[in-house]
């Protein structure tokens, strides 16, 4: 009313507690609010159930198409049995004969000769072979090339190849690959061929999923998955040393076999793997099947340089130790009698500056090199000796057979 103060609205809704007679009684108090807060609140209302209603609308662990891309691998994720059945018809086993008294240039790693046949000796006249059944390869073109690894057919008398219908056909060496553990060799097609697809090793990304097919133990086209475990290692089973490692299962029998992506192009060559460990294997990048293909035929330029020494890395230690004030070259720690090196007069203890007029820093290096010159080349090292530069001529031979 006009002349008394009127009390302020309280927009509130109080709810308390208090004790009458020790018992416990809840009252409210209940104020009148503004319309637009009822309709703030209806607004909110409405708000929450249209949010309820979209979130159930999506099925549970939907997820954005760019994160469902992020999950798929590379290439994609085709349905496997699908896969292997298109990519195995292009595998292959390979046997050979070897002449017993006959070693090969690049010697197996010992984990991929085979113990089938092992021991089985066949006499003709006065000379004796044995058969094993030592690897795997690929079909490269409907020709009848086929890719495998150099230490599978090296020093082969006879390689027999069996194709996934069981067709057994003879082949022979067409090239060897002049720096890494690679041959091609090949067949007369006895029907059409299917060929495998190269891939670009380089793009190749830890973590991708492949797939290695081989014959393990004589086991024909056996299968195994894994992913990329690491790119560019180096194992010492050469100078150009790159692998792709991976934990897809890789066995004696395997060695030449392919190393697939999930787009079924082939991006290693499964070469080695180690004993002591599990899941732990190699491959040799695809990119050097296109430099093996135009690598030339069989011949001495065909095959590695070879000096025939044995190196010791200089450290600080070691340099402090023999009174040397150098800080790079490889120490000669043994040389091998009828040797280019021997020949050449290199001895034991002498260390190594530079070859081809390369400054050498290590024993790998020094390999690179000597891998990368071709027999007969001459090659002018400069050594010290006792404390005395002076250069030595060496020819360049062939890897020994």
């Amino acid at each position: 009313m006009c002349g008394q103060e009127s009390a302020p609205p309280t927009y509130l809704k109080l709810t308390y507690i208090e004790w009458v007679d020790k018992v416990e009684i809840m009252r409210e108090e209940v104020t009148t609010f503004p319309p637009r807060y009822h309709a703030l609140m209806f607004l909110r209302q409405i708000f929450f159930l249209g949010l309820a209603i979209l979130v159930l609308s999506f099925p549970a662990g939907s997820l954005s198409a760019e994160d469902d891309q992020k999950r798929i691998p590379r290439g994609g994720c085709p349905d496997l049995i699908d896969l292997i059945k298109e990519l195995t018809p292009v595998v292959v086993n390979i046997s050979i004969e070897r002449h017993l008294l006959q070693n090969t240039s690049s010697p197996p790693p010992a984990l991929f000769r085979s113990s089938r046949g092992g021991g089985e000796e066949l006499s003709r006249g006065k000379e004796k072979f044995q058969t094993d059944s030592l690897g795997s390869g690929f079909i490269c073109d409907t020709a009848g090339n086929i890719v495998t690894n150099a230490h599978v057919v090296e020093g082969a008398g006879k390689i027999l190849v069996t194709f996934s219908t069981g067709k057994v056909v003879p082949a022979k060496i067409i090239s060897v690959h002049p720096k890494v553990d690679l041959a091609l060799i090949r067949v007369t097609p006895p029907y059409p061929l299917q060929k495998a697809k190269i891939g670009n090793s380089s793009e190749v990304e830890v973590g991708e999923w492949v797939l290695a097919v081989g014959n393990p133990f004589g086991l024909g086209r056996t299968v195994t998955i894994g992913i990329v475990s690491g790119k560019g290692r180096f194992i010492g089973l050469g100078p150009d040393d790159d692998f792709i490692q991976t934990d897809a299962s890789i066995n004696p029998g395997n060695s030449g076999g392919p190393l697939f992506n999930m787009a079924g192009e082939v991006i290693g060559v499964n070469t080695a793997m180690i004993a002591v460990g599990k899941g732990i294997g190699f491959s040799i990048p695809a990119n050097h099947v296109s430099e093996l293909l135009k690598a030339p035929v069989v011949s001495d330029q065909a095959f590695r340089g070879w000096l025939g020494i044995f190196v010791e890395d200089l450290t600080d230690e070691k340099a402090s130790t023999l009174g040397l004030n150098v800080q790079s070259g490889t120490l000669v720690d043994e040389v091998l009698s009828s040797s280019p090196a021997q020949e050449a007069g290199l001895r034991k203890g002498d260390l190594i500056l530079d070859a081809a007029g390369t400054p050498i820093s290590n024993g790998r290096h020094l390999s690179k090199v000597i891998a990368g010159s071709k027999p007969g080349d001459l090659m002018k090292m400069t050594v010290l000796r006792e404390n005395s530069k002076r250069s030595v001529d060496v020819v360049i031979g062939r890897t020994p057979e």
